[in-house]
This record gives C-alpha cells, structure tokens and sequence, in this order.
C-alpha cells in the first residue's frame, strides 16, 4: 500500500496519473460513515484554434492530489475535524472516463450505498444519490 498526498492506494502516483481517473472510497474514523466516489486525474477541454475549424485538444492535469470529495457533508466534517479525521482510499484505476463512470456506479451498486444501515438505523454512506438520478429519499426504504 502506497502513501500518496493523502490517499492510501495500491497504486503508485505515476500508475495513478497514467490512469484517467479512479473510485475511491473515504471513511469517517470516528463515526465509520463512508462515501463512494470517482476523481478523474486529467481534464479534457476543447480549444477554439483561429483559422481552423476543429478545435484543439487540451489535456490538463487535475488537482486530485489535494481533492477531497464533491460531498458536502465530507467537507463539512474535514473542515470541522481536518483530513486526519478520514481514511482516504483509492479502490482502482481506470484507462477511461467511461470506465471511471461506470466503476462509480457500479461500487455504489454493490455496497447499496443510498439504503445501507447500521443496527441502530443510521446510514452507513454519506451518499445522497446515484449518477444525480437515483436519490436516497426518493427510492423505497
């Protein structure tokens, strides 16, 4: 396992910034709530060339080094509690965007992040929804 900024990964930081992206998975230590995710390592941005008709691909690196999450709740609780308060976990690397997506949605399948629960009834993942279709309070119990 590799210390990479904050993350913990089986993967080294060049096999992680040769990837387009990857899903992670970040847990509250105190409370073990959880939150599943997908950062892509590289934006891809179109660019108006004058005097051609095809725009330019730009490729840049992201800031997933220092990424936190897109949750609010995650960044409620670092901003109260600071990263050391979570475990920051990359679950596997992804050759595309498509890929990327489609690995998001299929680990959030899998761990029923929008219904799973505690003994006690608290939810597990602090997951609000599914590839913005799927929303915890709007499914079946």
């Amino acid at each position: 396992m590799y210390e990479v900024g904050h993350w913990q990964s089986p993967y080294t930081e060049d096999q992680i910034n040769a990837s387009s992206g990857f899903t992670y998975l970040i847990t509250h230590k105190e409370s073990g709530v959880m939150y599943v995710g997908k950062k892509f390592t590289q934006s891809v941005r179109r660019k108006v060339v004058k005097g051609k008709t095809r725009k330019r691909k730009e490729v840049s690196k992201s800031n997933w080094l220092t990424y936190t999450s897109s949750s609010k709740y995650v960044n409620e609780e670092i901003a109260k509690n600071g990263k050391d308060a979570f475990v920051f976990e990359i679950l596997a690397i992804h050759s595309s965007r498509a890929e990327t997506n489609y690995a998001e949605l299929e680990e959030q399948i899998k761990r029923d992040v929008l219904r799973a629960k505690d003994s006690e009834g608290n939810h597990l993942y602090a997951n609000l929804n599914i590839a913005l279709r799927f929303y915890r309070d709007r499914i079946a119990k």
